[in-house]
């Protein structure tokens, strides 16, 4: 069985790690010269966007045998609106390494993976979709979707990454929003280490050149100042797939609509869907029906997409309060059985009473 995986990222290497668990040697085409993405940026799972009651960790270390480590626990969160601060604390999430960082979770796929590699190989599937029996697409955007018919995008982003130095806690996330700077996105820190960390500002429905003045008004107004190593500016698409799999070609990760709106947060489901796709093609299953509980969580989510494109920066200061509040603390966060599904029929409703 001859299998070709295009992009070495999260859903690739996943896909690759469980094709080799079976016997199957996959061809990996990747066109950097590295695994991972282009930029240096940790990924955060939170508890309550968990789409089962286990955490991330254990979901996956159960479910699928796969023991993927965490650079640290996620123990706290500061999240700040134009007028309005929470701090919210407890067992939170997980953060992950990405990339080229020692020990990320990419690395960690890659780790005793007996298959090579072919760095350097930007390739069209159009060359290569006779040469194989099945073709995974792991790209991490949308375009052989769009290509096959199947994509219809929900959300266009432009984001900005930056490297800086400072004094930070390797548990600690901070969260902005602010409509003059980020629209309805976000702005966002995560550590990578007790001295560097990477800001990251998203905004929603702009022209890149556009980024320039959002990130000048960004750190102007939050005060930012710290010292800043390195910048990287990506444009990309969330949307959803009408199937994640057109003859012999698997879409995955992001490629087949799995990544939510709503945060952009999708690492678990992405590997989760190499996961499926291997094992689509090894048992012979209905690829779309193992993806299915992952496109119902993310059209859930997108229920709180909807709600936020309606915000200005009122409301963004009455829902930090509201999240703020000690019940809401107490009853939310460390609740096992209270995920970002559970709100979904209060967003819909929302969204309903919107357009009337």
């Amino acid at each position: 069985m001859k299998i070709a995986i295009i992009g070495a990222g999260l859903a690739g290497m996943s896909c690759a790690h469980e094709l080799v668990k079976n016997g199957i040697n996959p061809t990996i085409f990747e066109k950097k010269a590295y695994i991972g993405k282009d930029y240096l940026f940790s990924t955060t799972t939170l508890r309550i966007l968990d789409r089962t009651y286990r955490t991330s960790v254990k979901y996956l270390n159960q479910r699928y045998n796969l023991n993927l480590i965490p650079f640290s626990p996620l123990r706290e969160i500061t999240m700040i609106s134009p007028q309005k601060k929470t701090v919210v604390r407890g067992k939170l999430g997980y953060i992950y390494m990405r990339g080229e960082a020692k020990n990320s979770l990419e690395k960690q796929l890659a780790n005793g993976l007996n298959t090579s590699i072919m760095f350097d190989n930007y390739i069209n599937i159009n060359d290569i979709k006779n040469d194989f029996d099945y073709i995974v697409v792991a790209t991490g955007d949308e375009a052989i979707a769009k290509e096959l018919g199947v994509w219809t995008t929900t959300f266009n982003v432009c984001t900005r990454v930056a490297m800086v130095l400072g004094s930070f806690k390797i548990d600690c996330t901070k969260m902005w929003v602010d409509n003059d700077y980020a629209k309805t996105c976000y702005g966002y820190l995560s550590p990578h280490s007790t001295k560097d960390a990477r800001i990251l500002l998203s905004v929603d429905n702009i022209a890149a050149y556009e980024l320039d003045y959002y990130w000048d008004q960004f750190t102007h107004k939050e005060n930012i100042s710290y010292e800043t190593i390195e910048i990287k500016d990506i444009e990309f698409s969330i949307g959803t797939t009408s199937s994640a799999k057109v003859n012999n070609i698997y879409l995955v990760g992001n490629s087949a609509g799995v990544i939510d709106d709503f945060l952009g947060f999708g690492a678990v489901n992405a590997i989760e869907s190499g996961i499926l796709a291997a094992h689509s093609i090894v048992k012979d299953i209905d690829y779309n029906e193992l993806i299915m509980p992952m496109k119902k969580h993310v059209a859930k989510l997108h229920e709180f997409r909807k709600t936020l494109s309606n915000f200005d920066n009122k409301d963004f200061d009455r829902l930090i309060s509201f999240l703020g509040l000690p019940l809401i603390k107490q009853f939310i966060y460390n609740n096992p059985f209270m995920k970002g599904k559970t709100f979904s029929f209060a967003a819909k409703i929302y969204n309903n009473l919107e357009k009337r």
